[in-house]
């Protein structure tokens, strides 16, 4: 089985100051493409509001060789892998115009019960559903983020409207976004790990924890009463900014 693909062109928007696609942009094409993916499939978003039952991220890990350049077109693949009790496992590539992949993603998935408000496994209907692929070949890090020490409080955020998302709660790329917030100038990114805890919700406020030591950044994301919502982890590479096509 291949995986479900769809092309776009990097567009200006989605840029930043370097004109190289953001990695929120990226992991939004990455997030897109599994709903894509859903709806064109017979596991729709539908499908599974109707049962009460939603799939929530758990934990990303994205290897990054380069981001996609303006204008550039890629093509953004993606498919589930496995499934393991209430646990759902996918990939993500996003290769662009010389054909190499350029960035690789492992996820895993909880699939929670929204009235019982705990974990659910997958009926074998649904299991069923999805058109699987072979596991990508990747180096997979633990879901788990092993801190480095204790940390030094940086930033304070709160979750706004245009942060949630379908599901009521913080859309998971905006956690992203906050701990980015923290990085120091001029930092690349070649690998980003998140593990998601809690689920942050409109109008709470959100305390970035910063952890650094050499090339990894670590950001914990948690309410002013200590609770983690997420933990970030970025491996840095600190160059200068390349504008080169």
């Amino acid at each position: 089985m291949k995986m479900y693909t769809y092309e776009m062109n990097a567009g200006y928007s989605v840029m930043d100051a370097s004109l190289h696609m953001t990695v929120p942009a990226i992991l939004d094409c990455f997030q897109d493409a599994a709903i894509f993916e859903a709806e064109n499939g017979r596991i729709t978003v539908d499908y599974l509001y109707s049962r009460h039952i939603v799939w929530v991220l758990s934990s990303w890990q994205i290897v990054i060789d380069r981001r996609p350049r303006l204008n550039e077109r890629i093509t953004i693949a993606t498919a589930p892998y496995d499934f393991k009790g209430f646990l759902g496992y996918r990939n993500f590539t996003l290769t662009g115009e010389s054909k190499d992949v350029i960035v690789r993603a492992a996820s895993i998935w909880t699939l929670v019960d929204t009235r019982k408000l705990c974990p659910a496994k997958p009926t074998l209907e649904m299991q069923n559903g999805y058109e699987m692929a072979p596991r990508l070949e990747m180096e997979y890090a633990p879901r788990k983020i092993a801190l480095l020490g204790d940390g030094e409080e940086q930033e304070f955020f709160r979750v706004r409207k245009y942060h949630i998302d379908s599901n009521q709660h913080m859309n998971n790329v905006e956690y992203v976004r906050f701990a980015m917030e923290t990085l120091p100038e001029g930092a690349e990114i070649r690998e980003l790990r998140a593990e998601y805890r809690k689920a942050a919700l409109l109008g709470e406020d959100v305390v970035a924890v910063v952890i650094s030591a050499e090339d990894r950044h670590q950001v914990v994301l948690r309410s002013a009463e200590g609770e983690v919502y997420a933990v970030v982890e970025f491996i840095l590479a600190v160059e200068k900014t390349d504008r080169s096509v």
